[in-house]
């Protein structure tokens, strides 16, 4: 096939999206979000809305938990992150729901009539009595879906980039992956929309019989997973390995096995992406995976001490202050319950001790017990701050020791509640779940059930026996 001829099929390809009333209406759905995320700004303490309206997060916090008993304190923590959170979430809601979930059923609703069309009595004589294949023009019709989504994620997740960019001055890198997760998603089911149009010569066919595999597929997929999950959950417990499966079970299990082997794992497209955008991400400052913590970056000025441990000693950030007065620290310590004692007797030495009474604090959704003083200390004033929270059986405290006025400054402030809002504790349920679930497991390494390789590699090849089932179709058909 000569060059001309090449061009002369894309731009076809492209004129046809171009002219397609469904990709204009999604272009003008997407164009929302966009516009949005440009004249949307997510300020550090505020959003504004067109430059001139302005909604603070401490105001929203305050009423959102104001019968929780937290205390200003905590809700300073908990307003460190409030605006990382937003944009996450919001990003998701949009990528993942509005683009992957609506736009690929619209999408393949909007352009199923390609190769029906193209097979329509008195196209198909003018179409096939041209010097091209069959097979260029079925796969001109294919590639012209794929350039369809392509333009529309590309604009999506593109534009809402650079309006983060511009309006918030945030950039998340991997999530440019997006583009390349919504037209793999949407690839496999063009491939099978543009096969039963061959077979069926009829749109209204290929775009119900798509719709119903794709909830299908889904659904099979999520069950064989559910199905790893449980299996990995009870694995190491005596009683189940001494109970015999049923038949069905093994039956069910060895067909959602092999179903699995061989359809298309859609639902993988955005957990590649998802791992994409996490091998970009900046790893914790410290993480630990017995308890399920992990701090999220080093308090700002400080640098943590490589020679400390979190389980001995403590982990220690130090700073040293400009003045010349004793450097600052944040001592970050795990000890076993039975070395400590109940956390209760803790707070009571501790407010014994002081004479104070701690407040109510909260460190990543758990209760803790904060105490803060000021003490001389060669004739300097330290402001000391201590928070005592139990983590399973282990007992986690956190130091804080600073020059008093050093420590007060607004900056200073603002960077301890930023410290203490990275700092997060996955609950003993969900480390449990998450060790086992499909969704953690899933990678580019490991065994082939979680294994990113083997699910794009057994997922094109679906793709392509689909593709060639239609081209031997369309061969056999005489017009």
């Amino acid at each position: 096939m000569n060059r001309p001829t090449l061009r002369g099929l894309f731009l076809d390809a492209l004129y046809q999206v171009l002219d397609n009333l469904g990709f204009r209406i999604l272009f003008c759905l997407f164009l929302v979000p966009v516009l949005l995320s440009f004249v949307v700004s997510f300020r550090e303490t505020s959003i504004a809305f067109f430059w001139c309206w302005e909604w603070d997060y401490a105001e929203f916090l305050r009423s959102a938990t104001a019968s929780s008993g937290l205390d200003a304190a905590a809700r300073a923590e908990m307003l460190a992150n409030v605006r990382e959170s937003l944009l996450q979430g919001l990003v998701d809601v949009v990528i993942e729901w509005g683009a992957d979930r609506f736009g690929l059923v619209f999408g393949i609703a909007a352009i199923s009539f390609f190769v029906p069309q193209m097979l329509e009595k008195g196209a198909a004589d003018v179409i096939f009595s041209k010097p091209v294949s069959r097979s260029s023009l079925f796969l001109s019709r294919y590639i012209g879906g794929l350039l369809f989504v392509g333009i529309l994620s590309a604009f999506l997740v593109g534009g809402i980039t650079l309006g983060l960019v511009t309006s918030s001055g945030w950039f998340d890198s991997g999530l440019l992956w997006s583009v390349l997760a919504l037209m793999y998603g949407f690839a496999i089911f063009h491939a099978i929309s543009c096969t039963i149009g061959v077979f069926t010569r009829n749109t209204i066919g290929a775009i119900l019989l798509t719709l119903v595999f794709m909830p299908i597929n889904c659904g099979l997929h999520l069950g064989w997973e559910n199905l790893v999950t449980l299996e990995q959950a009870v694995a190491g417990r005596e009683a189940s390995a001494e109970e015999p499966q049923s038949g069905a079970f093994e039956f069910l299990k060895t067909g959602l096995t092999a179903y699995h082997v061989v359809a298309p794992k859609t639902g993988d497209a955005m957990r590649m992406a998802r791992t994409w955008r996490r091998s970009l991400e900046t790893q914790p400052e410290f993480q630990d995976s017995e308890l399920g913590l992990v701090v999220a970056q080093a308090p700002r000025e400080f640098r943590r001490e490589p020679r400390s441990s979190f389980a001995r000693e403590g982990l220690a950030w130090l700073a040293a202050h400009p003045d010349g007065a004793g450097e600052a620290s944040w001592t970050l310590r795990s000890q076993a319950l039975q070395d400590t004692g109940p956390r209760s007797a803790l707070v009571k030495k501790q407010r014994k001790e002081l004479g104070t009474d701690p407040v109510r604090s909260d460190i990543s959704g758990r209760y803790a017990d904060r105490f803060e003083w000021v003490e001389d200390r060669g004739g300097e004033k330290r402001l000391r701050r201590r928070w005592i929270l139990q983590v399973g059986d282990r007992i986690v405290t956190l130091d804080y020791d600073a020059e008093s006025t050093w420590a007060r400054a607004d900056e200073r402030e603002t960077a301890a509640t930023a410290f203490l809002a990275g700092i997060s504790i996955e609950s003993e349920e969900l480390r449990h779940m998450g060790a086992v679930s499909y969704e953690r497991k899933f990678g580019w390494g490991g065994p082939w059930q979680f294994n990113a390789w083997f699910s794009l590699g057994t997922t094109l090849a679906f793709v392509a026996v689909v593709l060639a089932l239609g081209l031997w179709k369309l061969r056999r058909i005489d017009f």
